[in-house]
């Protein structure tokens, strides 16, 4: 599967090496992890955002028994698309 990403990132950018393209993919994300822990949040240019989000303690209802339980605050990354990218899927989707 991540093969298969490599191959088509590689398609679009003129058959570039497979190893180049996946030298860049890891490292790209190296970058988005490194400013996620050293400031909660990375910009991608032309693509978004990525930060982390923290859930405070709460307590949930559990369907199966249905019984609450309180679950632990937790840290989740989340991602917000940049305005262009939200504008190109959105015309894809009105279509």
């Amino acid at each position: 599967m991540k093969e298969d990403i490599f191959d088509e990132i590689s398609a679009e950018c003129n058959y570039i090496d497979r190893d180049t393209v996946r030298s860049v993919y890891y490292a790209l994300i190296k970058v988005i992890s490194r400013k996620l822990r050293i400031k909660s949040a990375a910009m991608i240019p032309d693509w978004g955002r990525f930060y982390l989000h923290r859930h405070s303690p709460r307590m949930s209802l559990d369907v199966n028994s249905g019984t609450f339980k309180s679950l632990e605050a937790k840290t989740t990354v989340k991602f917000t698309p940049d305005y262009k990218v939200k504008k190109y899927f959105y015309e894809i989707w009105t279509k």
